[in-house]
Formats: structure tokens, sequence, C-alpha cells
């Protein structure tokens, strides 16, 4: 029943209203907060162009001398004139892209009678460009700066207007043939690589990679800092030529290549690339060669520093790498005496004493000891052990985690301590007190009070 005093008529036609409002509202909403503001309808530009950047299948740039064609094929762009090359994608990429979205910021004339005074009679820079269905190529010219620097004048090869654009954009359209060019140092694929050989007139080595460990095969069996290799093969990898100084016949003792001051190969499988170092360049570069190519570059010179390191630079310098979180039990073993540890099976956090006598140990001690000695590091290493008065007679450490277990074996002759793993020919000179620091963990762990020194 309607309240007193009201009709269940007007109450009716109350609801409708508001229903309709509701509607309405929604509408608006839904529908024209799609369209654009007035502001943003007064302030859009029109595209030079209507074309999608990865339509295009060719382009033809000419920017200061250079003339350089390009082809798209299976998505990726050549150089075809002025030579024959792969192409700088990422380079090709700032152009076409620039093509597609470059916006009018003005229309200067509808009919230009001489293109002279926009400086578009003779260009700094002409973009051609077509698609896969065009017979002919749409040609864009860019001419001078405008008078307070914001812009420039451009036209269109088919269309009679004078158009300003951006100026900033002119950056990424004036490019040489050298810009557009694949600049790589080698070619080789990341992570085939397998093989790496690195040689000077007075050094070589030769390091091969399974799965991912690296190591070396000269000048001695060892393991490599694997970090420090794979960051090499990064650097050759994205290395980039910095000039172009020969393109064909080159004589290369004017460069320092016929004796190059390294050499480097990088193989992947049954392929090898190779690079020579030659000597220095008046622009602070260095000369350099790809062995598949008939070229003259240079490079920076900080790549040549870190080709030129000797092989020691690549080598391990970590003793133990099972450390706190990692090990599950500990041996360290001295003449006679053995001091072992192992995680808890109840509670793996936990360390316990098994020798000399089985008890709980304090687990802060247990933890500064492994520290400790993942931190001991090769200071510098000696190939024949022998003539060191290096004998296995001292301390060995042992460290497990279930899997994968470790053995170093340290020994000291006069001032000097001596490591020696059984991954590595030869042995590692490590520093005494940092050694003697480690071990003096021992006596509170095995709770004997007994010297912890290296005999």
């Amino acid at each position: 029943m309607a309240a007193p005093g009201l009709s269940e008529e007007p109450m009716r036609s109350t609801l409708l209203l508001v229903a309709a409002a509701i509607a309405l509202g929604a509408y608006a909403y839904f529908v024209e907060s799609d369209r654009p503001t007035r502001a943003d309808a007064e302030t859009a530009k029109d595209n030079l162009f209507d074309v999608d950047s990865l339509d295009l299948v060719e382009l033809e740039v000419r920017a200061g001398r250079d003339r350089t064609v390009l082809r798209k094929t299976d998505s990726a762009w050549n150089l075809v004139e002025p030579i024959q090359t792969g192409a700088d994608q990422v380079e090709v990429s700032g152009i076409t892209t620039g093509v597609a979205s470059l916006e009018i910021e003005r229309v200067v004339t509808e009919a230009a009678e001489d293109l002279e005074p926009f400086g578009l009679a003779d260009p700094r820079v002409e973009i051609a460009f077509r698609t896969e269905g065009d017979a002919t190529l749409t040609r864009l010219r860019l001419g001078n700066d405008t008078p307070t620097g914001g812009d420039m004048y451009a036209s269109r090869a088919d269309d009679p207007r004078v158009y300003l654009v951006a100026s900033y954009l002119i950056d990424g359209f004036n490019r040489s043939t050298f810009d557009l060019r694949d600049k790589s140092i080698l070619h080789f694929v990341r992570d085939d690589v397998d093989r790496l050989g690195l040689s000077t007139p007075t050094t070589t080595a030769s390091l091969s990679r399974t799965d991912d460990d690296w190591r070396f095969e000269a000048p001695w069996e060892a393991r490599s800092d694997a970090g420090a290799v794979d960051a090499l093969l990064t650097r050759l990898d994205t290395a980039r030529m910095q000039t172009l100084v020969e393109s064909e016949n080159a004589t290369l003792e004017s460069y320092g290549l016929a004796e190059p001051r390294a050499t480097i190969e990088i193989g992947a499988g049954s392929t090898t690339a190779s690079l020579l170092i030659g000597g220095e360049a008046d622009d602070g570069g260095v000369y350099a060669r790809d062995l598949s190519r008939p070229l003259v570059f240079t490079v920076d010179a900080s790549l040549a520093d870190d080709l030129l390191r000797p092989p020691e630079a690549y080598r391990r310098t970590e003793l133990l790498t099972l450390g706190p979180l990692t090990s599950r039990r500990l041996e360290i073993a001295r003449n006679d005496a053995r001091l072992v540890l192992a995680k808890s099976a109840d509670d793996p956090a936990v360390w316990q004493r098994l020798e000399p006598a089985p008890g709980d140990v304090d687990q802060p001690t247990v933890t500064d000891l492994l520290t400790a000695l993942i931190g001991l590091r090769a200071d510098r290493f000696v190939e024949e052990t022998d003539q060191a008065g290096f004998g296995l007679s001292g301390t060995v450490v042992t460290t497990s985690d279930g899997e994968r277990e470790e053995r170093v074996a340290f020994s000291r002759d006069g001032d000097t301590v001596y490591a020696v793993t059984e991954e590595d020919t030869g042995a590692a000179v490590v520093d005494a007190a940092s050694f003697e620091a480690a071990l003096a963990h021992v006596a509170a762990l095995t709770g004997t009070g007994a010297d912890a020194t290296v005999p």
C-alpha cells in the first residue's frame, strides 16, 4: 500500500524517470567516454605516411655521400648496395619505425614552386621505401631546420606540399652505410660455444665446456673461472666495430695483423670463428680482423686488453664452494687427528660432531669455519708441486653436500701455504694468515684445545 498522501501513479512515474537517468548515464560512460576529448581532437596529428613498419621490405637511405639499399628476407634486413652483407637490425628498425610513425606538425605550403629555400632540392637525408605490394618506392626528403630549430622541412616526392616534422628525428634517419651494416666483430651462436682458444706470442691456452663447466686443457689441466670465461664470450658476442679500415686486399703488416698480438678461436661443434688483434690505431682503438672476412676494423682498446690477459686470469681461484647452507658434511684431517661434522638427520639446520667424540657443537662457530674456508682464494699458482717442497701430509679439508664432494690438501713450505685439489694440476698459493684464521675455529669444535695451525 502507498504511504498516506501519495498515490501509486506519481511514484511509478518517479521510478521510471530515475531508471531512464541511470540508463542515460551508463550510455554516456560506456560510449561517449571512448570518444576523444575536444582538446585531444584539436591536438591530434596526422601521419605523413599510411604504412606499417613491419610491412616494409626495401629501403634506400641517402645520407651525406652514402647511398645504402637494404632488403628484408625472412624478417631479417640485409644490405645489397653498395656491399652485400648483413644489416644492423636495430639501426634499420629505427628508420622503419620512424617512417611509419612520422607525424606532420604543420603544412607549410600546399604547392612549393621552389624547394631550395627549404633545403629539399638537395635534401640532407632521403629515405625511400616500399612494401611487398608496391611497384615503386615512396620517397621522403628531409631538409633544413626551421629558424627556431624545433622543426625541419620535409616533403614527399609524390606530393607538392611542404611539411614541418620534428627536427630531432633527423638523427634516426641520418645513417651512413657503416651505421647500417652489421658491425659484429665475430659471428657465433653464444649458447653453442664449447671451445675457446687464446694465444699470444708467449702463451697458449685452450678451454673446453661440458654442460656449464669450463676447464683448461692447456697450458694445464685445471678448472676455469666460468664467470670470467662467460663474461669474455659475452663481450666478444656483443662487441662492435668502431671503424671499418679496409674492406678487401688489406696489407696486414700495416695493422700489426701479420703477426698478431693475440688470436682468439671460438669453437661450436664443427665450426670455428677466429679473431686477430693487431696494433693500436691513431683514434685510440685497436686493429682487428675476423679471419672469415677480408675486413680490417678497429675495436675498443679495453676489449684488446681483456684478450691479452694471461691464462691465469681465467683460472678458478676458489678452492671450496660448499658453504654453510649447502654443505652437509665437513671433515678436517691433520696428521692423525680428525674433526668430522655432519648435519643432524632430525634437523638439517643443526650441525653435530661425529669425531673425535660425538656431541653438540657451537653452531655459529661451524658457520664461521665454513665461511672462512670458502673464502680462501688462490693468490697465484705453481705448476710443479714437488719443486715447491709441497707434500700431502698437511691438512686435508673435505666437504660434501650428499651428492658432490670437494677435497683440498694444504701444506706449508716455510712461510708459504700451498693447496692442491684433485681436479687441478699444480698447486695454488693461498694466504697463510687467512688459512690459519679459518682453522682457528677447529680447536673450539674438537673440544681439545689442540693447535690448529698448519704443520
